[in-house]
């Protein structure tokens, strides 16, 4: 996530509650780990890594590299603590060049919730362009635009707009998240500009095989968009025989 003191100030309190949150762990999570390809011996950056719940995934996949990145500090410990040597965590604010890793030096990129802590997407989706290896994908989770309207306070669509969201779940104190909000064809743009094209765009929803788990929230989640999976690669893939962008 972006450089935001509002995680770092609770930090555990997050760490916590994601770890058996629905939203974490039964949406988002099996989302982008069914729309990340095979990553046995593949590099992988992951950008938003919080205390590395997705990160020990993707290092069970048997990834040759991981390297994990959160603005954090309490959350990068965590994750450091829980992973050890299996992956290269560290403390870095996506709106900062990735500096630390060369040109077409990773073959996936994966982050889940995290771009829609930024206010522009477009300088950190060119380092992720920069760094991805030609045929490489890029998996990003973020917030569904419809959902995020309904807290629109200028009742405006086409604006890209801050907002303040009250956890009480993962207080108390309760914490207040800052994010952005975009509206759809803002997001695509943003992609395109960066120099990345769109391969799929996928809307996932509750799982009827876990409706058990979901418990009284699986009508919401079945019938309302939460969240927003793009996956994302290099122009000349496609061109060179790649699959043509999908919508799920």
């Amino acid at each position: 996530m972006a450089r935001d003191r509002s995680y770092e100030e609770f930090a555990v309190q997050y760490d916590r509650g994601s770890a058996d949150n629905i939203y974490n762990t039964l949406l988002d999570r099996p989302a982008v780990q069914s729309k990340c390809p095979p990553l046995a011996g593949r590099r992988v950056l992951e950008a938003g890594c919080a205390g590395g719940a997705l990160t020990r995934w993707l290092v069970g996949q048997g990834a040759a590299r991981v390297v994990a990145l959160d603005a954090s500090p309490t959350l990068v410990k965590l994750a450091g603590e829980r992973l050890g040597d299996r992956a290269e965590v560290r403390v870095h604010d996506l709106r900062e060049p990735l500096d630390f890793l060369a040109d077409a030096s990773v073959d996936v990129v994966v982050s889940s919730l995290t771009l829609h802590y930024l206010e522009d997407w477009v300088p950190t989706l060119a380092e992720f362009r920069r760094v991805l290896a030609p045929g490489g994908t890029v998996v990003l989770s973020t917030h569904h635009p419809l959902n995020d309207f309904e807290m629109s306070p200028s009742g405006d669509y086409f604006r890209i707009e801050e907002l303040r969201d009250e956890w009480p779940s993962f207080g108390p104190p309760t914490p207040v998240v800052r994010f952005f909000r975009r509206p759809l064809g803002q997001m695509i743009s943003e992609v395109h500009r960066a120099g990345l094209v769109l391969r799929e765009l996928y809307e996932p929803r509750a799982d009827p095989a876990r409706r058990e788990e979901f418990g009284k929230r699986f009508d919401k989640l079945s019938r309302k968009p939460w969240f927003l999976v793009l996956v994302l690669g290099h122009p000349g893939d496609l061109a060179e025989g790649g699959t043509a962008p999908t919508a799920g």
